[in-house]
């Protein structure tokens, strides 16, 4: 008497579940590099929903203006680089700034450009239990407004309290 919907939120759960865990690795290994921030952390989630997308085969066509989008991330990005060179150069102190940004401006535009043909928000709003991701949240201290807007805040509110040991 189980419909699909319960298998594929199962899955599509447990490989969140799963893929987080991942991130979890990646920012334990990150952090004894460098501080992590929320910006890496909620590219870290992207990644591990887009495995779940993929798995629910939730595709959308790349956006018109992608390209033009990452024109400019590129201009950004060189625009950081000449900005580091010359920091480095001169030995300026604001060149571990300057570091960080290129980091997360080169994080930003893989992801975006990993993401343009997955629809991430199907599988957040109609699969993935919203447990696993506040959970998560809490565990990262990542404002949980990062992940669902006011809407799906007021949706998931039954799943607000959960402890941020959870796992699915």
């Amino acid at each position: 008497g189980l419909s699909a919907k319960v298998f594929r939120t199962y899955n599509a759960s447990i490989t969140l579940c799963q893929e987080l865990h991942k991130t979890d690795q990646m920012v334990t290994a990150d952090q004894r590099r460098r501080e992590t921030d929320v910006v890496a952390l909620c590219n870290y989630y992207t990644l591990a929903n887009k495995q779940v997308a993929i798995l629910c085969n939730h595709q959308k066509a790349a956006s018109a203006n992608h390209g033009d989008q990452m024109a400019k991330m590129d201009d950004q990005i060189c625009k950081v680089k000449a900005e580091l060179k010359q920091a480095k150069e001169a030995k300026l102190p604001k060149a571990d700034a300057l570091q960080k940004k290129l980091d997360k401006l080169e994080a930003a535009r893989r992801t975006k450009d990993e993401t343009k043909c997955v629809s991430l928000g199907t599988s957040k709003i109609n699969y993935n239990d919203p447990r696993i991701t506040i959970a998560w949240c809490k565990t990262h201290d990542v404002p949980i407004q990062k992940q669902f807007p006011k809407t799906l805040l007021a949706k998931f509110a039954w799943a607000m309290s959960v402890e941020p040991e959870f796992l699915f």
